[in-house]
């Protein structure tokens, strides 16, 4: 009884694994960041993030402007945005994937 439900448990893991995987590897070809996204960052600091819809960082970098220390974030929250954005489409096109 327990190797079973071991054994149930290492398949789901390796499934979890498995669509992290995928996630990734679609992310990869999705993600929309360009070399110099953090040079535009640190130049147009929260103006780039409204721009491109990433309204959280925006706000984050206008609070922080004020503190003088926006500018040298900004560039630092360019990439990850980009890539958690790119995760978020990979995780819809796999579950319109599976419903169809």
């Amino acid at each position: 009884m327990a190797d079973s439900s071991i054994s149930a448990s290492n398949q789901l893991t390796d499934k979890v694994k498995y669509r992290q995987a995928q996630i990734d590897e679609i992310a990869e070809t999705l993600t929309e960041a360009t070399s110099i996204s953090w040079l535009w960052a640190f130049l147009c600091g929260p103006l780039y993030f409204a721009f491109h819809g990433f309204w959280g960082r925006a706000v984050l970098i206008l609070c922080l402007n004020f503190l003088l220390i926006g500018f040298i974030i900004a560039p630092f929250l360019a990439y990850p945005a980009w890539r958690e954005r790119a995760k978020e489409r990979a995780e819809r096109m796999l579950i319109i994937e599976g419903a169809s």
